[in-house]
């Protein structure tokens, strides 16, 4: 019997939600019970009240602010908006209105550091540059794949990394590549042909076979030599 899961589940029931009756992964974790979803939807829970306390405890801590404050306080401000960033895209639900609420104190305290650059060439290049990376960032975690990939305490244990990322569509799949760096794809498809070679005769893996298939052109294309 398949086990009810939500609609919009956190990054530990989503990981449950791979591996069922997923043929990519092992035999022995594809079957999956209520009660494991119940107690990963638990941990999920708990991870939201944690973000939903650092959240709280931020926004108060930026409305205190005093008018002069100290600028590496405010860098350090903006270090934990950008890890409470990355932690609510993972979060199950639907959470726009924190996003949005994220991304207006990130604006916030960036224009501060701007304003104290003003007239610093090589300070206003790196802020440039740094709002540009976090912005590509910011697109990657709308994939939950990599937002679970990049947290500290992620489900995905390394064994489960090449099956998860072959489970993806292509599209999440692109998306998920641009995390890793030519020799990490060099390796993710030695990994993946060696996978594959070993189940040539295995149903149920044309999606598989299509994840490596573009992984194969990514690590061959000249852009990745250049």
């Amino acid at each position: 019997m398949a086990p009810e899961f939500s609609s919009k589940p956190g990054r530990c029931e989503r990981h449950l939600q791979r591996k069922f009756n997923n043929p990519i992964f092992p035999v022995e974790v594809r079957v999956v019970s209520q009660d494991q979803v119940e107690a990963a939807r638990a941990l999920d829970d708990e991870e939201f009240q944690h973000f939903s306390d650092d959240y709280q405890a931020i926004l108060q801590e930026i409305a205190d602010l005093a008018q002069n404050v100290d600028s590496e306080v405010v860098l350090k401000l903006k270090q934990r908006l950008d890890q409470l960033y990355e932690q609510v895209c993972g979060l199950g639900g639907d959470r726009t209105a924190e996003k949005r609420g994220l991304t207006k104190l990130h604006q916030a305290v960036n224009q501060a550091i701007t304003t104290g650059a003003a007239g610093d060439p090589t300070a206003e290049e790196k802020l440039s540059q740094e709002t540009q990376a976090r912005d590509i960032h910011w697109q990657l975690l709308e994939e939950p794949l990599v937002a679970d990939l990049l947290r500290p305490d992620s489900p995905i244990s390394q064994d489960d990394l090449l099956p998860s990322l072959l489970s993806e569509d292509a599209g999440s799949f692109g998306v998920a590549m641009g995390m890793f760096d030519p020799e990490q794809r060099r390796s993710l498809l030695t990994q993946a042909e060696a996978w594959l070679k070993d189940r040539e005769e295995e149903p149920g893996l044309d999606n598989a076979r299509a994840r490596v298939e573009f992984l194969r052109g990514l690590v061959t294309s000249p852009e990745e030599h250049g």
